[in-house]
């Protein structure tokens, strides 16, 4: 029983970390990112963790793969970091709750299209509303003007959206397709 038990954590834990740096990876690379928007597939990871796992796991990938990549990118490691690593752990814990009360229901989240998407997009929606609660944080520490961003916060939100339409329509065939090809046979 507890061979089959650590099997199954040292799994968890492999998966979790493949995910991380996936995420990171796809920060880096496929992205488009301007000082007032961002557009990237770096949720992906974090979705299918929640997905898969649930939303400690979701929030876990969120959080480590964005602290990665806040002290390895341009911001380094600064007052602010935990200010923009925090948010990221929101779609995780969003994402995954939804999962998990689809999964107690006995029939999984990928497997309703249209309540996938609406959990989705809640939790890009809330993703943003961290990140701009954070931006007003940091204006509050900086003593800047929080203006400056209200003309954005439309064109955030709807990026967020248009986000999480995009990695819900991916993650849907990806979480079936490794579901089928036992990649995930300790998580059943």
């Amino acid at each position: 029983m507890t061979i089959n038990k650590n099997r199954f954590s040292i799994y968890k834990i492999c998966m979790l970390a493949l995910l991380t740096a996936m995420m990171v990876l796809l920060k880096r690379t496929i992205a488009i990112e301007t000082p007032y928007f961002k557009f990237s597939f770096a949720s992906l990871p974090i979705v299918l963790g929640a997905m898969v796992f649930g939303p400690i796991e979701g929030a876990v990938v969120g959080l480590l793969g964005e602290f990665v990549a806040q002290i390895t990118g341009p911001y380094g490691l600064a007052p602010t970091t935990v200010l923009y690593v925090a948010p990221a752990a929101i779609r995780g814990l969003v994402v995954g709750c939804g999962a998990l009360a689809c999964r107690r229901s006995g029939r999984r989240l990928e497997s309703r299209p249209v309540l996938c998407y609406a959990v989705c997009i809640a939790g890009a929606i809330l993703t943003t509303v961290g990140n701009t609660f954070s931006i007003w944080l940091e204006c509050l520490m900086y003593r800047t003007s929080f203006a400056v961003n209200l003309p954005f916060l439309p064109g955030r939100f709807l990026t967020g959206i248009a986000t999480a339409v995009g990695i819900t329509t991916a993650c849907i065939p990806l979480v079936h397709a490794l579901r089928r090809s036992g990649v995930l046979k300790y998580m059943d």
